[in-house]
């Protein structure tokens, strides 16, 4: 069983949306860990992104002690954004809400907490194009878009959804460019080390990194990760990934835009009006690329890049691109040094994730939007509710 078998084809054009996906909640208990263990000791988590943040949240609630060591300068993971693009959060990683609202209040856990944050789903009315042996087909989306429950962040983004309801909580618990390469778990505690020597310890350890991280074996395990998981690392099909912006005078394109291998068993592509539902009167297109798809414009950098993107769209757009552009803005998740690609692929075995979720010898957990025990992953909202499985048992 694979992710991509849950995705659901759109009656448009006969091929799946990469960000519309109609996935359920797989049976998921999305209430997070609110009764108390019998863990009394303290934990160290692996990573500051969604899942590592997750975690420590969840810890900070039940007064247990913890530590995050993030080997980057700052906090995010895989869901970074900037302001300084446009007039709103462009999302340089994860961007959309691929399940419902109530996720959001869920990873809060707090019921005296009301959570402001505003999303938008697609309309009847968008347009959605499809660009095929040079022939570009323009339709409204229609009743369809119905069964989809993707949203976008309005004025906003997961970055600050987190930055807002779970960082304050946990910041003072942060410990940044602490690059960890090898752990220990050998004996009564759990030993995390840096390459300089600087040791971290604990009674159990939530290790929260990207997959590819493990995959190029840039943390050592003592004793050596159990066969199966080791496998499952060695064998994982994680896609690469890019994310590119360019800024218009004005809107020439539909809400998204789709090829013949948007969505194929190697990867996936589709550029998308990245200013959609936002106050603001900029034009902006965003471009969404992983897998081989992604490698044309991973290949290339700077003004080469650029002009590949824009002659593409010219030959689309009848030369309304180049006529058009302003800026650009490129996030290659490839060349960022703590992710090294984007996430696993949709094409992988449901297996993959499940071993990577399973606990080791009762010292070392897993969290992340790989390491799920349902038939998803890859997204914000699984790597929350990994960290919620992962807490559950950890204070067992």
């Amino acid at each position: 069983m694979t992710r991509k078998e849950f995705i659901t084809t759109s009656g448009l054009f006969g091929i799946s949306l990469p960000f519309q996906s109609a996935l359920k909640a797989c049976s998921k208990d999305s209430d997070a860990p609110n009764l108390p263990g019998d863990f009394t000791g303290n934990v160290l988590i692996i990573g500051a992104g969604a899942a590592g943040m997750a975690t420590a949240y969840l810890l900070q609630q039940l007064d247990i002690e913890y530590q995050i060591l993030e080997a980057d300068s700052s906090y995010g993971g895989r869901f970074r954004r900037t302001n300084d693009f446009t007039d709103f959060p462009i999302p340089l990683g994860a961007e959309w809400l691929h399940v419902s609202e109530s996720e959001l209040p869920a990873i809060v856990n707090d019921s005296a907490v009301q959570v402001t944050t505003v999303t938008q789903r697609y309309a009847t009315t968008d347009t959605y194009g499809f660009y095929s042996n040079g022939t570009l087909t323009v339709e409204e989306a229609g009743a369809a878009i119905n069964d989809y429950i993707d949203q976008k962040f309005i004025g906003s983004s997961w970055f600050d959804f987190f930055d807002e309801y779970i960082v304050p909580s946990i910041r003072n618990k942060m410990r940044f460019n602490t690059h960890i390469v090898s752990v220990d778990y050998s004996g009564d505690k759990v030993i995390a080390s840096e390459a300089n020597g600087n040791q971290y310890e604990a009674d159990k350890i939530v290790l929260t990194v990207p997959l590819k991280i493990l995959q190029l074996g840039e943390i050592g395990f003592s004793p050596s990760l159990p066969n199966n998981k080791q496998r499952a690392i060695a064998n994982a099909n994680i896609w690469g990934g890019i994310k590119i912006f360019l800024k218009f005078t004005e809107k020439f394109y539909p809400t998204f835009l789709e090829f013949d291998d948007s969505e194929t068993n190697e990867g996936q592509r589709t550029y998308y009006d990245a200013a959609y539902g936002q106050n603001t009167t900029d034009n902006v297109l965003g471009l969404f690329a992983v897998g081989k798809q992604a490698e044309p414009y991973q290949n290339l950098s700077g003004d080469a890049r650029r002009d590949y993107v824009l002659k593409e769209l010219d030959s689309i757009f009848n030369g309304k691109a180049s006529e058009t552009f302003q800026d650009i803005l490129v996030q290659n998740w490839n060349e960022q040094p703590f992710a090294r690609a984007a996430y696993l692929a949709d094409v992988a075995s449901s297996s993959t994730s499940r071993i990577m979720a399973e606990s080791v010898d009762d010292k070392l957990y897993f969290a992340g939007d790989a390491y799920t025990r349902e038939d998803d992953w890859s997204a914000v909202h699984n790597a929350a509710r990994s960290a919620r499985d992962a807490v559950r048992e950890l204070i067992r």
